[in-house]
Order: C-alpha cells, then structure tokens, then sequence
C-alpha cells in the first residue's frame, strides 16, 4: 500500500464502463496536484506540474462525493499490473493504480507552485527549518 498527498484539481462524473465480454463497472477519475517538500526548508508545496490522473472503481467512486476541487487530500492506493497479448500477439503490460480511500485533510492550505501561488499560513511561515523538516514523512522515497 502507498499514500500521496495533494490538491484535488479536476474530479470527473463517473462513467460506466462495458467490457468486450459485456459485463460492466463504474469508473470515476480524478486528478491531483502532488505535495512534496521544500529540500532547503522542509515546508510542503504542491508541484502543479506533478498531476497524476488516479481512479476510482465500482462502490470507491462514492468516495469523491463529498470532496472539492481545491481540497488538500491522502490518497491510499496500490499498483497492480497485468500481462495480456495485443492483437499482434504482442505481450504488453497494463499498469493499474488502484485507489482505496481518498481523505481530505484540512484545507487548502499548503503553497502550489508555481501556476497557482498560494500564502502559507502563519504558523507555518513561522516554522524554522529544522522544526518543519522534522515534520516530514520519515518513510519518503528521497535516496539522501
């Protein structure tokens, strides 16, 4: 399981799917801006270039019901992949990421940059570095 922060940007209706064997789901995506950390000072921005499109499947679509554009949310999701053979009998791989809980949490309150520049609150402006750096995740993926 994996988690990713961000600021909802686009939520799409959902939209019901028919498969070649005729059965169907209910598909809803998403996009959002990924949060990440100020290397120098520790302090979240949201990187409006980092937009991943995530979604969601049958009963999880409910999840976006209560969720605004502009909300700041965890998203848990896991990645799945499948093999299949196209119709050259090509093997390809389809890469899944399959969405379990979508949370807000708080409001809209860290910086985006740099499309959408936002004023930080105070109690985090006032933040010192170290202080805010030690308020990072300590299991990032940052290979230093």
């Amino acid at each position: 399981m994996a988690k990713i922060t961000g600021k909802i940007l686009y939520i799409y209706p959902t939209q019901q799917i028919t498969l070649k064997n005729g059965n169907t789901f209910n598909k809803r995506d998403f996009v959002i801006a990924v949060q990440s950390f100020n290397r120098d000072t520790g302090e979240p921005t949201i990187d409006e270039s980092n937009t991943p499109l995530l979604s969601l499947t049958n009963d999880r679509c409910a999840l976006l019901d209560n969720i605004k554009t502009g909300q700041i949310v965890s998203v848990d999701f896991y990645l799945c992949g499948r093999r299949y053979r196209d119709d050259n009998n090509k093997e390809k791989i389809i890469t899944d990421i399959n969405v379990t809980s979508v949370r807000p949490i708080g409001g809209t309150s860290i910086a985006a940059h740099p499309l959408a520049p936002e004023p930080l609150p105070t109690s985090v402006q006032a933040t010192p570095a170290k202080q805010a750096a030690s308020t990072a995740p300590q299991n990032d993926d940052l290979p230093f």
